[in-house]
């Protein structure tokens, strides 16, 4: 009966909060481009709420609002693909077994129990199944090397312009002042990822991943006027407060989404054996089962391809994995009229090795790499915001103190993470695992250490 407790866990897992009206995939852009609003002006007849909101542009201030909107749906684009991609433990089964005819019994073909998020080569065996659960728990931390909390990234909005025509820069001049938005964002995902493998033949395995996924976003946009035209104007133009000199402000956007993320199918197939190893090949199918407006899965079908070469020798079993995943567009839908790019391609590689101190421990070393294909990397980058020296229109902009901002390089974004860990058998064919993993590069959506724990139980024979 004990065994049936996590029944209600689960059950309250899927029932539990659901997705806010804002959808999480888009939630950072709509709070900054559509979330922030300023007071009206001095002159009751003429309102300066919402100047900052990226309507509709016109005249001279239009490349310098389509470069803010660029810059903050990319920043968006990229996270929202990031964090709904990132790598779960292995599906592999622990225990893998062959048939010796001799003896007519299955006997086990590697004394190592598996690596935790890479594959190796070594199958089942006939006949032979497991299932198991994986539990991870990822707190993102940064993006391109900008911290994701206390407002290290930082977006810059153009007032929208007012006057269509205008042959001069600012007209009217208050249009130079401009907008800082400083990001505090707390993401975390909690899946739970439900295993099965079969040993088809002496080659070939097959086995389903269901993953179960919690995402929480919280997002708020710490907003800062920078009066950089309207200095010392009295009443304030642009203000949070009517009538009053507010300059700052927060505005804030939260939700979270559970249920069903991606289904993954795999498979297989062992194309040279050694006795202690040899070389596979594998497919893994991820289907778009996942709410991808919400952060559940990355919205379009994957498939990898990929090769795996194991062996041991003596307590150590290294392993080698190289492959390449397709991808389909996803949504690329345009945000704000700003293109996105949609899910990347992948070139996947990874190896490690695997210490066998005992029959009943293996401890796992591990190092993943993906190389998404024309992603890009994103850093902050420095900008000069140009405004006018007063409100007239008849003066000309000049360049503001430098700021930055996080831009877009074109090109690949290399992600390469690290994971250690260790598996213990306590009885039978029951496997317990706990992993950690870890970046090793600064690039793209980090976190700073996601925490694995696992259970595998192997039957058949």
């Amino acid at each position: 009966m004990r065994k049936l407790l996590w029944v209600p866990c689960i059950m309250a897992f899927l029932i539990g909060p659901r997705p806010c009206e804002a959808q999480l995939a888009t939630q950072v852009s709509d709070l900054v481009l559509n979330g922030i609003t300023t007071a009206g002006g001095p002159n009751p007849a003429f309102s300066h709420a919402g100047h900052f909101m990226l309507g509709a542009s016109q005249g001279s201030a239009e490349a310098d609002q389509i470069f803010a909107e660029q810059a903050i749906v990319t920043f968006n684009d990229r996270m929202k693909n990031q964090l709904t991609n990132f790598p779960l433990g292995s599906s592999s089964g622990g225990f893998t077994y062959t048939f010796d005819s001799t003896t007519g019994a299955f006997i086990r073909s590697s004394t190592s129990f598996g690596p935790a998020f890479t594959e190796r080569a070594v199958p089942l065996g006939r006949g032979r199944f497991s299932v198991g659960m994986n539990y991870e728990h990822t707190t993102f931390s940064s993006f391109g090397g900008e911290s994701l909390r206390n407002g290290a990234i930082t977006f810059y909005l153009p007032h929208t312009d007012c006057c269509a025509g205008a042959d001069t820069p600012f007209n009217p001049g208050f249009e130079g002042d401009w907008m800082e938005v400083a990001l505090d964002i707390k993401a975390k995902a909690d899946t739970f990822l439900f295993i099965a493998n079969a040993g088809l033949t002496d080659r070939l395995d097959v086995g389903v991943a269901l993953p179960l996924t919690h995402v929480s976003l919280d997002t708020v946009a710490h907003a800062t006027i920078l009066r950089l035209a309207t200095a010392g104007t009295n009443p304030p133009i642009h203000t949070f407060v009517q009538g009053e000199d507010v300059l700052s402000k927060d505005f804030s956007s939260s939700g979270t989404a559970s249920g069903v993320g991606d289904i993954v199918l795999r498979s297989k197939y062992n194309v040279y054996r050694t006795a202690r190893g040899g070389v596979a090949a594998a497919i893994d199918l991820k289907l778009p089962t996942g709410d991808s407006e919400n952060l559940l899965g990355i919205g379009t079908t994957q498939a990898k391809v990929y090769v795996i070469a194991s062996s041991e020798a003596g307590r150590f079993s290294p392993h080698v994995n190289f492959g390449y995943t397709a991808s389909g567009a996803g949504d690329v839908t345009p945000q704000f009229g700003v293109p996105v790019t949609g899910v990347s391609d992948e070139v996947n590689y990874a190896g490690g090795t695997e210490f066998t101190p005992n029959p009943r421990v293996t401890v796992i070393g591990d190092i993943i790499g993906r190389t998404l294909r024309g992603a890009g990397t994103i850093a902050a980058d420095t900008i000069s915001l140009p405004y006018a020296t007063g409100v007239s229109s008849s003066t000309n902009p000049v360049t503001g103190q430098p700021y930055r901002q996080l831009a877009l390089t074109p090109g690949n974004l290399n992600l390469v993470l690290g994971s250690a860990g260790v598996k213990y058998n306590p009885s039978g064919n029951v496997l317990l695992t706990g992993n950690v993993l870890f970046p090793l590069t600064s690039g793209g959506l980090k976190s700073k250490v996601s925490f694995v724990l696992g259970v595998d139980i192997a039957f058949g024979g």
